[in-house]
């Protein structure tokens, strides 16, 4: 099992456990997050679309280990 904090545009550092055969994107949707149109990364390692539905050993992440998973999407702020 690992511990993964989670941060989100809409969530703030939630701690889920997960087997390290689990992959990114099954945490994301079990917490019901869509990573459409955002940026995604492991431990500030940008992951591909492959990378999210790798598993987090596959990722280099090893068993008892704390990582952090994080999803952020950029809204343009720019003004016409």
């Amino acid at each position: 099992m690992i511990k993964v904090v989670i941060k989100t545009n809409t969530i703030r550092g939630k701690e889920v456990t997960a087997d390290v055969d689990s992959t990114p994107a099954r945490v994301f949707g079990d917490l019901g997050v869509s990573v459409a149109g955002a940026s995604v990364n492991l431990n500030g390692m940008i992951l591909t679309a492959t990378d999210l539905n790798s598993t987090f050993e596959a990722l280099g992440v090893a068993d008892g280990a704390t990582v952090n998973l994080n999803s952020v999407i950029k809204a343009d702020g720019a003004r016409k």
